[in-house]
Order: structure tokens, then C-alpha cells, then sequence
């Protein structure tokens, strides 16, 4: 056949056809969970979450919507820098599960938080989440110290998950020296100004909202693009000296020890709370092994011997039912969220907070 003799709208409409089929097949058969993350350069070099934003997620199991307020925090409310005399606020910095994706902002982990302290101490509880998606300890030191510090809190508490230190080694925010913890890199703003000038467009943003099949290769092109950037940031540098393993713990020669560049930079957030005058708290969030078993996240072995609360009990004592949604990215359900709230809570009323009382 004669290339002249091929109808050029016949190829128009097939290569048409092609992503059209390919979303209707994902999206009658495969759906892909669609968590648009709107994201800009923040001023202390890291990245933020865009202000005054509503925007929905959805996936298979659920359909929730975030929103966000003209301090880029997730909130229906904006907050001055100093709270009131009969206000106990704090801080909380942490990723997608300190976000609270997965649930509306009603059933998420600290509003829920926020109603227990309100009715046991009957003071005023302001709880202002600087969380955002993808953030590591060494982001969240750099928010805390250049902005979240400043809200004045009584109490700062950090999300701690079991990629963190893969999210610190790849950031290169930080980096040890003799022990001591130094600044890297000035900033670390991962394709943030491409994802600001795509989200700039109408069409984009509903790719992004909408598409089984755009969602599909971001998420595949994401995972690919993280893993690469750890490799070649493991390579770039030695990695800092692992924590001592006990000879006495038979187990011990199986353990993957994490590095303790993250560890250290805990502690230098626990050190700027203390010396603001606030408590610091570590949330330890569990890994799921099965729908019934969960395992311990934060290291066993700290040297710095950081204050850190975990669910594990309360999930594992939870008989099977879904803490965490199976069928997206893995956050955790509404259940998931009291139980932790649970936690929380019953660690602060156990401190100086709990001592409070208010008219």
C-alpha cells in the first residue's frame, strides 16, 4: 500500500484512540488513586502546600476533599502568631500522614486530637499542621526553624515514618561532620517550578484531579525518579557511620540499622523546641506488615534517647479491622486516625499539658 493511499484522519483517530481506550480500560477495571499534591517553592528554600486551595482526592476505597488555608496549613481557620492565655497550641510537622490524606479534615488524626485536649483540659486547642506531602525530618527542621517555631507552640510534634531516612538522604539538606550535624544543600525544591507552571493551567490541573491513565505514569515516573535520586545521592557521599549493634542481641546481624543523619536531626528539632520553651514529641507510625500486624517504625537503637509514642499496641490489638486503606497509596482509614489520636492524646495528658486547666 502506498503511503499516499493511507487516510490521514484514520491515523489521527487511531493514535486518539489509544489513551482514550487506555483510561476507560483503568477506569472501569484498574482505578488509580488520583492525590494531586498542589505544592510550590516555599521562602526558606523547601517545599510548601499552595494557599487558599480546595481540591479533592480520590481513589478506589475513598473520595475526600483538602483544603487549605491563606497560611498553607490544612485548616478551615487562619492562626496569629501568638495564641491566646487560655490556648494550648501545637505544632505539628510531618508527610501525607501528618496531612491527614486518606480522610476529611474532620476525621483526620489531629482534628480528632483537638477535640480530646479541648474536653479534658477545657482550654482552647489550636493545633497548626505544617505537614506536606513527601516532607523528611531535615524539610521539617527547616520549616520549624524558619517558621513554625515562631507561632510560639507549647508542644511540637513530629510524624516519624520508615522512609525518613531515605527522604533526608536524598534531600542532602543536611549531612554529618565529626558527629555534628551541618547544613548542605540551601534548598531542595524537587521539579516544584514545572509542577507550579502545569498546575498555572486549568486543563492540567483536571489531568491531574481526573485521569486514571496521567496518574498512572506520574506515580510509576515519581517512584523511578526517588529511587534514582537516593542512589545517586548514596553514591555522591559516604553514608554517615550506622548506629552501634549490640553483641548480645542474637537478632541483631539482620537488622537494617538507619542512618543516623536523621536521628540527629531529631534532635536538633527537639533541642529548638526545648530551648523555645515547648515540649517535643515523636509519633511513631507503625509499618503494616498484614491487615492484623504492624510492625515498629522508629529505630530501636537512639542514641539521643529522643521521646517518641507509637500506636503498635492499639493496631495490633484493632483484630483485623482496616487501619490503613489497602487499595491506594496506604494511608490510614478513619479508624486508623482515632487510634492514633488516642495515642497522642493519652501521652500529652500524661505531661505538662494534661496539668493545665483553663475557665
Amino acid at each position: 500500500m502506498k503511503l499516499r493511499n493511507i487516510k490521514w484522519w484514520r491515523v489521527l483517530i487511531g493514535v486518539l484512540w489509544i489513551p482514550i481506550a487506555a483510561e476507560l480500560w483503568l477506569r472501569v477495571f484498574a482505578p488509580v488513586p488520583m492525590l494531586p499534591r498542589f505544592i510550590e517553592a516555599g521562602p526558606h528554600g523547601v517545599r510548601t502546600n499552595m494557599p487558599g486551595r480546595t481540591y479533592r482526592h480520590q481513589t478506589p476505597e475513598y473520595k475526600v476533599e483538602i483544603r487549605t488555608n491563606a497560611q498553607g496549613l490544612r485548616a478551615d481557620e487562619e492562626f496569629d502568631r501568638s495564641p491566646g492565655d487560655d490556648t494550648i497550641r501545637i505544632v505539628v510537622l510531618g508527610d501525607s500522614f501528618g496531612m491527614g490524606y486518606g480522610v476529611n479534615l474532620e476525621e483526620s488524626s489531629l482534628h480528632l486530637l483537638e477535640r480530646r485536649l479541648a474536653e479534658a483540659t477545657g482550654c482552647e486547642v489550636e493545633i497548626l499542621n505544617f505537614s506536606v506531602s513527601g516532607f523528611g525530618p531535615a524539610e521539617q527542621l527547616i520549616v520549624l526553624e524558619a517558621e513554625a517555631i515562631d507561632f510560639d507552640p507549647d508542644l511540637v510534634v513530629q510524624y516519624y515514618f520508615s522512609n525518613d531516612p531515605t527522604d533526608d538522604l536524598r534531600s542532602s539538606l543536611f549531612r554529618l561532620e565529626d558527629g555534628e550535624l551541618k547544613r548542605g544543600n540551601s534548598n531542595y525544591l524537587p521539579a516544584v517550578k514545572i509542577r507550579e507552571f502545569l498546575f498555572s493551567f486549568a486543563v492540567y490541573r483536571w489531568l491531574a484531579s481526573e485521569s486514571n491513565l496521567y496518574n498512572f505514569f506520574r506515580d510509576k515516573a515519581g517512584a523511578n525518579a526517588k529511587y534514582w535520586l537516593a542512589k545517586y545521592r548514596s553514591w555522591a557521599r559516604p553514608a554517615p557511620p550506622p548506629l552501634p549493634v549490640p553483641v548480645e542481641t542474637p537478632e541483631a546481624e539482620d537488622e537494617t540499622v538507619p542512618h543516623l543523619l536523621t536521628l540527629a536531626i531529631l534532635d536538633r528539632m527537639r533541642r529548638m523546641t526545648q530551648d523555645a520553651g515547648a515540649e517535643f514529641l515523636i509519633l511513631s507510625i507503625p509499618i503494616r506488615r498484614a491487615r492484623d500486624r504492624f510492625t515498629e517504625s522508629f529505630p530501636e537503637r537512639d542514641p539521643f534517647s529522643l521521646p517518641v509514642v507509637s500506636p503498635l499496641d492499639r493496631f495490633n490489638a484493632a483484630e483485623g479491622r482496616m487501619l490503613y486503606w489497602e487499595r491506594s497509596h496506604g494511608h490510614w482509614t478513619p479508624l486508623g486516625c482515632r487510634l492514633v489520636a488516642d495515642e497522642l492524646a493519652d501521652a500529652i495528658l500524661n505531661g505538662p499539658i494534661g496539668r493545665r486547666a483553663c475557665d
